[in-house]
């Protein structure tokens, strides 16, 4: 906190129980409900759908007994046997394309019949992913699909978000370097196309990312890019803060709605608890996977709006269409280990604080106007 804002140059104030007050109506407001860890974990679907990973804290009579049992041989001995076959056949195509367009790539770097090659040979390759799941994806509005030289921005639940919006387009994607089996699947995708992966927490690859990015969009052949504004995945009941970033490039962008239907699977990936492996094989053990893809009306940075104006505007017609609730909070705070920015949330507080006394003792309310 600034020293100048501190509480020490509050001398003469006075401590009044109505000092207190807001901090009390917000601590007990927190505890009575808490919009930031709920959007962290499975959110409670309204029927049970005889998933067992479902909670289910009712006692059940034989004939439920029974159906519960039942879909479990089903899950596990009907459809993840025919699903493995699928997965593994489209990890083989993928390691086909990634040879193929790779000497593609550096026998013919500039020609337009490659980059349709690549279009095509990504696009078979998600769906053949998402048939692993037994997706049914269906496309609202798809004049306003996302095109060459332009940014699309969706909300972010899993990391099979990509796989939903790639059957039906080709992007360059952005993300955060990972490493194990996903970090596999990122340096391979890296070899087929051009993609930009970056480490959360250096700033050289922050301001790396912002250069390929500009330099991206100036192209108008190259594929659109796909960004999660949010940075971390949320439940699907909710959208968190979107980084300005991707807003500052001036490009076209393009919103995306992604809304799954939970009375078939639990699409949520809480990569705090869960590897990327046990939450794939969760994924095809499942029913199916059931959801809705709204392209909205791509938009532009209006005149006199700035970056993080224009990324709330987003942000607010995406939750509006996907009837989703528009949260403030920075998804960042769903890492526990991010210390720094939880002492910038404190220090936000104690200097929102400050200046209210400040203006009490001057004879002003905090939110009065001259």
């Amino acid at each position: 906190m600034p020293r100048n804002k501190s509480l020490k140059n509050l001398r003469h104030h006075e401590f009044e129980l109505a000092d207190a007050c807001e901090f009390i109506s917000s601590g007990i407001g927190a505890i009575m409900e808490d919009d930031v860890t709920k959007c962290f974990s499975t959110e409670e679907v309204e029927e049970w759908n005889f998933l067992t990973r479902t909670k289910y804290h009712m006692n059940l009579s034989l004939k439920l007994e029974i159906l519960l049992w039942l879909s479990v041989v089903f899950r596990f001995g009907m459809f993840f046997l025919l699903r493995l076959p699928i997965g593994l056949t489209s990890l083989l195509w993928l390691g086909i394309t990634v040879c193929v367009l790779s000497v593609l790539g550096f026998l013919f770097p500039n020609k337009q019949w490659r980059r349709k090659a690549e279009r095509y040979c990504t696009m078979v390759c998600c769906r053949l992913i998402s048939a692993a799941f037994s997706a049914h994806i269906t496309i609202h509005n798809p004049q306003n699909r996302a095109q060459c030289g332009s940014v699309c921005v969706a909300n972010h639940t899993t990391p099979i978000d990509i796989v939903m919006l790639a059957v039906d387009n080709s992007f360059t994607l952005v993300g955060q370097r990972h490493g194990g089996f996903m970090g596999l699947i990122q340096k391979a995708c890296s070899l087929a196309q051009k993609h930009i992966w970056f480490e959360r927490q250096a700033a050289k690859d922050r301001q790396m990312v912002t250069k390929r990015l500009k330099e991206h969009v100036r192209d108008p052949n190259n594929n659109p890019i796909l960004l999660f504004p949010e940075g971390t995945c949320i439940n699907n009941t909710s959208v968190f803060m979107f980084k300005k970033g991707c807003f500052e490039l001036g490009a076209t962008i393009y919103p995306v709605v992604i809304k799954y239907h939970r009375a078939f699977a639990d699409p949520f990936w809480n990569s705090q608890e869960q590897g990327i492996l046990t939450y794939l094989f969760m994924l095809m053990t499942s029913w199916a996977i059931v959801c809705d893809v709204y392209y909205l009306q791509p938009t532009r940075i209006q005149e006199n709006e700035t970056a993080i104006e224009f990324a709330q505007r987003v942000k607010a017609d995406i939750c509006r269409k996907g009837g989703l609730v528009d949260l403030p909070w920075d998804g960042m705070i769903k890492r526990a280990g991010n210390e720094n920015y939880l002492r910038k949330l404190v220090e936000d507080e104690r200097r929102m604080y400050c200046e209210g006394l400040q203006l009490k003792e001057e004879g002003t309310e905090p939110n009065s106007t001259n």
